[in-house]
């Protein structure tokens, strides 16, 4: 079984203390393939709440497995839609235990789920919260309450249709995810050059992927990638990409200053792939570029306007295939 426990909190689940998720949350953490919060606040039933924390659950089964926290602290979202947590837990007054949970997640999510570990903690008031651990599930898929759930890129999601049939075939696609990073700014009097790094990783310790195909899509300007130029798009290839060895590379944009002017001072980049055994997927990202501070870029949330990573086409499945071209045709 995959115990998550001593990698997220350094020690073992049933060893863990109510302190030990107090000191967790002392800095603000943020959700993961691996790790959801689930906070109980006082406003809202109580079977919402256990509702959303058997979604997350099923999700985690159907997905690499990992621990939700349900008492943790609210949590909030930035504008990229990225989860985190900070400060006070918010335990809860319950009768429930760890069979009766355990025993709730057997009779609600189906087929029977296994290898599911709960570790009650109480706070000095009496009150509780609960970490939940659950494996990657060899019962695949789940369901709940008649949906099928994943984990992706930190969100719970109705599963796409393409996963659930292969779930069922029992066959493992891997969880290949891919990320560009703008990490500094400079000029050269007529263009900003601004220096972007791109890692495409597989999330599936082992599951390799083939054959997989990778490309950029900028504007406006012109890509500097490995000495040479593209005018918009570049794309590249790798036979195998294997957890832990991602496809990394840095690059360039030199944007000339009157066409960043036309283009009202925005820079966009999209990175898409796709493997022999992975669907097609693409990060969009949409930069604000105006009389930027030169150098080290230690944030680039100050540039961001707009960004969404990982998307699968069934993310945006109430768009028609022609919003679908002109969207990349307008990026």
């Amino acid at each position: 079984m995959s115990n998550y426990s001593p990698i997220i909190f350094n020690i073992d689940l049933y060893d863990l203390t109510y302190s030990d998720i107090e000191a967790f949350f002392v800095s603000e953490k943020e959700e993961t393939l691996n790790l959801e919060f689930k906070s109980y606040p006082a406003q809202g039933s109580h079977n919402d709440k256990e509702n959303a924390l058997l979604k997350a659950i099923c999700g985690l089964l159907n997905s690499e497995g990992g621990i939700v926290i349900w008492g943790a602290p609210v949590e909030t979202k930035d504008a990229q839609g990225n989860t985190s947590a900070i400060g006070a837990l918010t335990p809860f007054n319950t009768t429930l235990d760890r069979d009766r949970i355990i025993n709730k997640i057997s009779s609600l999510i189906i087929p029977l789920a296994l290898g599911i570990r709960v570790q009650k903690l109480n706070a000095p008031n009496g009150d509780s919260i609960f970490v939940i651990e659950a494996e990657k599930s060899s019962q695949r898929p789940h369901q709940y309450k008649n949906n099928y759930h994943i984990r992706l890129d930190g969100q719970t999601k109705i599963a796409p249709h393409y996963l659930i049939e292969a779930m069922m075939k029992s066959t493992d696609f891997p969880l290949i995810r891919g990320h560009v990073r703008l990490k500094r700014i400079e000029t050269d009097g007529n263009n900003y050059i601004l220096y972007f790094r791109k890692v495409i990783y597989n999330s599936s310790k082992y599951i390799n992927d083939l054959n997989l195909t990778f490309s950029l899509i900028s504007v406006p300007g012109t890509m500097i990638i490995n000495g040479n130029s593209y005018n918009g798009f570049y794309d590249n290839s790798q036979e195998i990409i294997s957890h832990g060895r991602p496809i990394t590379g840095d690059f360039r944009m030199l944007v000339p200053l009157g066409l960043l002017t036309q283009n009202n001072n925005e820079v966009q980049i999209g990175l898409s792939f796709l493997g022999q055994k992975s669907p097609s997927r693409m990060s969009t990202y949409k930069y604000t570029i105006s009389n930027p501070p030169l150098g080290v870029v230690t944030d680039e949330n100050n540039f961001i306007v707009e960004k969404r990573e990982n998307t699968l086409s069934s993310d945006v499945s109430n768009d028609s295939d022609d919003d679908k071209i002109n969207s990349i045709l307008d990026l």
